[in-house]
């Protein structure tokens, strides 16, 4: 696992295995949701991941 740069990382995140996040990325959980990073993976420059409840799941 690699975070440089000015990445983000919100809420809860479970990250494993060959990721890689950098640059201005963002991978925020809200609302006591959790994501889960598998590598291989690459995040970087712009990207934003984000998990949010789904409307009228409420």
């Amino acid at each position: 696992m690699l975070i440089e740069g000015h990445a983000c990382i919100q809420g809860e995140i479970l990250i494993e295995h060959l990721v890689e996040i950098s640059g201005r990325a963002a991978v925020i959980a809200f609302d006591g949701n959790t994501i889960h990073l598998r590598g291989p993976k690459v995040i970087n420059g712009e990207d934003r991941i984000t998990r949010t409840p789904l409307v009228g799941s409420l």
